[in-house]
């Protein structure tokens, strides 16, 4: 045994002579070139406090050295060759700083202790993009905005959504249906599809291009890969086009240069919840940086099969196809690389992919099942202090297949979206007069492969803007702005917008504007072509023998819905930089709403096909002969008699709200936050057969409460109280209950490896609907453990 024992060990040892030369040559390569290079080493302090700064990035520019700062505050760089650099430190909420002239001397150390400013969270500070298209500060912005931090991102993380940060803030209407299909509106007016808020993630549009709804399920990358969201409230076409109807969300996301490491993400959770993420981010030297990540989430859904009674709630009626009850299933990835430019600009080459699978959805003519889609996209950015050009694609694919559950029907969707976009900005006479000019040129493809529209359909929308600001007193900030639109099926629009903010006082400002918006007709509203059911109604002498196919068409003369809007605000800072308060009145007219289908509305498709002296009697209807009203009736172009759903332009209505919130730091550790919207209409006029309704409650509070350790931990509550009110978009019509919901976030940072945290959404699992023909959603809880290195 000895001898045996023995020879396993040369044979051993025999076996890792290599690699232990290997290792040896490799640390004596390490220790020549250590001693013919340097180290620079210190400690990133917070100015005010003097408290160490915890993952402040420290870069030499132009190189691929860096590192970031430990529990302590302490950074090192090494094996550094002589010379001069410059370094940058950053950290998200402070300002970066450029350290000229650090000289390096081979074989010593040099000391470096930096101090970093606060720079967006001092409430009087804090800036804006989106409501200008240019860095201002939130005071002086010409639009009613909200801002989402980075902090608070963080610390709700865990549960995945970006809808529901939004949850609890001021003039937000949000309902969920399922994991991923939420919908987000504001001012009145929110559907089952809702397109009235323009959603960009980096200047990216989210919309679909055939329903034109927000897609939560496309994007490639965790929630804490965001830097920031901006909410701007209010009409916004001057700037951005259609879709900013009722106003724009702006997402940011972390740059390579943020995210410089490997960030290791698992979660685990109710409904069989899994989740993981890696995320890897570098420098690659002479300006390069990159980073990368790849994600999976899994989870039971809320969506339940209805081809049975008893349904989850009352008013809901049979689906002839069962929901799978699969496991919903998100996989996607992306790449970024940016490139920085010796003068500040930066060129910005990304892209990604989204695959969702088992999915349900709410729209007008009842749900959807999705099987599998696919969401590719690409974008290409150049940034500078005064030019901005940007180039993205994406597609929308469905290798699997979308089923209506009403009806048993399958649909498919192959859709391209690409568009391009520049805009320009300078200012003369000491920023005294700031200038704007940009367009945009955007190509959409559909084809649905004949199952919801007939052939293909290609358009393009031209967009060119500008905008004016003058300062004619340092105190007065008048603004002046407009859009020319144009689209394939529709002649140019023009959206105006002018705005006068009076900052009277320090940290106090008052706003006045007036904005035009429209919003474009879907291309499913354009060009829907779709089976809908079958009437028997050989009785009557239409189309003995055979069923009456009823179809759901849409009406190529549609136009857009258009909203003119004024709007007051104030904005405000008290107690020493310690509360922050926002009032907002708004006053909007509304007209040429889309319809639901409806029958008979559409004049492409005329009454006609019954039988001679029945006319009269089959289009309005006798409910003592037991015949029901049949205005849809025609006889299409092929000679088929048939009954046609379509769409019309009738409706408008003016509306009112009131939006007050405030935000109150008690101490630097506790944070308090509320706010209440006022939504009042009146309808003007509205189609006969229409339930114009603008699903959105009159009143709705939102509330929260955070507190942040100095030893590494936070909590945060947060919730909202949403009155009762009626809903209807297409065939779910009935009412929301009265809704009270929680979301509890905790986070506990145990080393600078180490952070652990908890959130709940519906924290005392309130089962309830909050979109009607919706599922019912409960609570789910989700920890989380995120190693980064």
């Amino acid at each position: 045994m000895k001898l045996s024992y023995i020879l396993k060990t040369c044979i051993l040892i025999r076996k890792l002579q290599i690699p232990i030369v290997g290792f040896i040559l490799l640390a004596l390569f390490n220790t020549a070139l250590a001693q013919n290079t340097g180290t620079i080493s210190g400690k990133i302090k917070d100015a005010k406090t003097g408290e160490a700064l915890i993952s402040a990035n420290v870069i030499l520019k132009d190189t691929k050295l860096g590192d970031a700062t430990d529990l302590n505050g302490n950074y090192s760089i090494k094996l550094v060759p002589p010379g001069t650099y410059t370094m940058l430190v950053s950290l998200v909420g402070y300002k970066t700083i450029e350290q000229q002239n650090v000289n390096v001397v081979a074989n010593q150390t040099t000391a470096l202790d930096v101090i970093l400013e606060e720079s967006q969270y001092k409430l009087g500070d804090i800036t804006v993009y989106g409501a200008s298209r240019r860095i201002e500060k939130l005071t002086e912005a010409p639009s009613a905005v909200t801002v989402i931090g980075l902090e608070d991102i963080k610390l709700n993380s865990g549960q995945g959504q970006i809808p529901l940060l939004l949850a609890s803030i001021p003039g937000v209407d949000l309902v969920q249906n399922d994991v991923q299909d939420f919908n987000l509106n504001t001012r009145g007016f929110n559907s089952s599809v809702t397109r009235r808020v323009l959603v960009l993630l980096d200047g990216r549009d989210l919309s679909a291009s055939f329903l034109g709804q927000q897609e939560w399920g496309s994007i490639t990358m965790p929630l804490d890969d965001i830097e920031r969201i901006e909410f701007v409230r209010g009409p916004s076409s001057a700037l951005y086009g259609t879709n900013a109807f009722n106003g724009v969300l702006n997402i940011s996301t972390l740059s390579p240069k943020q995210s410089i490491g490997t960030k290791v993400s698992l979660s685990g959770g109710e409904r069989n919840l899994t989740r993981i993420d890696v995320r890897q981010g570098g420098l690659l030297g002479s300006g390069w940086s990159y980073k990368v990540n790849l994600g999976r989430l899994q989870t039971k859904g809320w969506t339940i099969s209805r081809t049975s009674s008893p349904f989850e709630y009352t008013g809901l009626s049979t689906e002839l196809r069962p929901f799978s009850d699969k496991s919903e299933i998100f996989t996607y990835g992306s790449a970024r690389l940016d490139y920085d430019l010796s003068d500040g600009s930066v060129i910005t080459a990304e892209g990604g992919l989204a695959i969702v699978e088992n999915t349900a959805v709410v729209t007008g003519i009842g749900r959807l099942e999705i099987g599998k889609g696919s969401r590719p996209w690409a974008r290409l950015h150049f940034g500078s202090k005064h030019l901005d050009v940007q180039l993205y694609g994406q597609r929308r694919t469905t290798p699997g297949d979308i089923y209506s559950l009403a009806s048993g029907g399958r649909l498919v969707e192959n859709s391209t979206t690409t568009q391009i976009e520049a805009q320009y900005n300078t200012s003369f006479f000491e920023d005294k007069l700031r200038f704007i000019l940009g367009g945009s040129q955007k190509y959409n493809y559909v084809d649905m492969e004949n199952t919801a529209m007939v052939g293909t359909r290609d358009y393009s929308i031209s967009g060119l803007y500008s905008q004016i600001e003058v300062k004619p007193i340092p105190e007065l900030k008048i603004v002046a702005a407009g859009r020319m639109d144009r689209t394939t099926y529709e002649k140019a629009r023009f959206s105006p917008r002018a705005a006068a903010v009076l900052s009277f006082v320090e940290g106090h400002s008052l706003r006045v504007s007036y904005n035009r918006a429209f919003l474009l007709p879907s291309t499913s509203e354009y060009f829907l072509n779709v089976l809908a059911g079958g009437a028997s109604l050989g009785a009557l002498g239409i189309n003995p023998g055979k069923a009456t196919r009823i179809l759901a068409l849409g009406n190529e003369k549609l136009s857009p819905e258009l909203i003119q809007g004024f709007e007051v605000g104030y904005k405000g800072i008290f107690l020493d930089n310690k509360l922050f308060l926002t009032v907002d009145g708004y006053s909007n007219k509304v007209e040429n709403f889309i319809t639901d289908l409806i029958q008979g509305i559409n004049p492409i498709y005329p009454f006609g096909g019954a039988p001679a002296g029945l006319a009269e009697l089959i289009r309005n209807g006798s409910p003592a002969n037991g015949i029901p009203a049949i205005p849809g009736l025609t006889v299409l172009p092929s000679g088929e008699t048939a009954i046609v759903l379509s769409y019309m332009n009738k409706g408008r209505v003016d509306t009112r709200g009131l939006e007050v919130a405030f935000n109150y730091y008690l101490t630097d550790e506790l944070h308090i936050d509320a706010n209440w919207s006022y939504f009042d209409y009146e309808v003007k006029e509205q189609q006969a057969g229409d339930q114009l309704l603008p699903n959105n409650p009159k009143h709705k509070f939102g509330y929260g409460i955070k507190y942040q350790s100095e030893k590494g931990w936070e909590v945060g509550l947060s919730g909202r109280t949403v009155q009762s009110f009626k809903w209807a978009a297409g065939v779910f019509v009935g009412q929301i209950p009265e809704l009270t919901l929680f979301n509890l976030a905790a986070g506990y940072q145990i080393s600078r490896q180490y952070r652990f945290g908890i959130n709940i959404t519906n924290l005392l699992d309130r089962q309830t609907y909050q979109i009607f023909g919706g599922s019912i959603v409960g609570r789910q809880a989700i920890a989380t453990l995120t190693m980064s290195f």
